[in-house]
């Protein structure tokens, strides 16, 4: 793909989120089943507490599920493990939809949220 149809894509991806937004000063946010339209600076808040939790989460759970050791003669491990491994995975893809609206503050809180949850988990280690 040339970068000249690479651009063209972008902007109209950019476009499309702008007209479901509604305007240039908003963000529309679609996590999986649930979309939000960013407006005020309140929803913002908000919406980045949300971020950093989920990166936080996903760091901690992860965490969780090495902590959680095979044995031999125990194989009712894997369940919770699997568990988990279910949870965060969906967490992962929910942040991966955040950052895909291309939305440098947004991408920069999730990095901040999934470091802050790395600190934590060496801490506890």
């Amino acid at each position: 793909m040339s970068s000249a149809k690479l651009l063209s894509a972008f902007q109209e991806a950019h476009g499309h989120l702008v007209a479901r937004a509604g305007s240039e000063k908003s963000v529309y946010l679609g996590l999986v089943f649930k979309s939000y339209t960013l407006r005020t600076t309140s929803q913002f808040a908000l919406g980045y507490f949300f971020l950093i939790v989920l990166g936080i989460a996903e760091r901690l759970i992860s965490f969780g599920i090495d902590s959680i050791r095979d044995k031999p003669g125990q194989p009712w491990r894997i369940f919770p493990r699997a568990c988990l491994y279910y949870v965060v995975t969906m967490i992962r893809y929910v942040l991966m939809i955040a950052i895909m609206y291309v939305y440098v503050e947004m991408f920069l809180i999730i990095c901040l949220g999934l470091a802050l949850g790395q600190i934590l988990v060496e801490v506890i280690r």
